[in-house]
């Protein structure tokens, strides 16, 4: 018995947006274990470096920070009961328990401005080094094809 080919036909520019999505939430993953938290902006560059819009970089970042610091905040909440810390906290700052949800949000909207931020800078980059970079590219190509023999000599 033969198995059927299962044929995906992505566009190039999903395939590099999901590409950058799935490299933007491991390198987020891995830095969520970083004392130093605002590193957060790296997976957000590294994201918007793959993508060729600027839309598509912002979108990258956001997502893949996000998802991973909503996965790891309910991780944490479910296993170290981290929400009566941020239930404590929230009471600091309102004067009453039962605002913890508020500094919960607060936290995943930092994730998603700097995952925003990153997504900008790094397409935004890219963008800008892009069309030198093709230039570049050509330049090499023409220069390589005139060193093999590739024009008429005449002697």
């Amino acid at each position: 018995m033969k198995l059927k080919e299962i044929k995906i036909n992505i566009s190039p520019e999903t395939r590099n947006f999901l590409i950058s999505f799935i490299i933007t939430a491991i390198i987020t993953f891995i830095l969520t274990y970083v004392p130093i938290w605002q590193l957060i902006i790296i997976p957000g560059i590294v994201g918007g470096l793959l993508n060729k819009t600027m839309r598509c970089g912002i979108y990258s970042g956001v997502l893949g920070v996000s998802i991973v610091w909503l996965f790891y905040m309910i991780y944490k909440m479910i296993a170290k009961d981290a929400y009566t810390h941020l239930d404590q906290f929230a009471g600091l700052i309102f004067g009453g328990l039962g605002y913890g949800w508020i500094i919960f949000i607060l936290i995943l909207l930092l994730g998603v401005l700097f995952g925003a931020l990153g997504g900008a800078i790094g397409s935004g980059v890219m963008i800008l080094l892009r069309p030198r970079l093709e230039r570049g590219s050509t330049k090499s190509v023409e220069t390589k094809n005139s060193t093999t023999g590739g024009g008429n000599i005449k002697k």
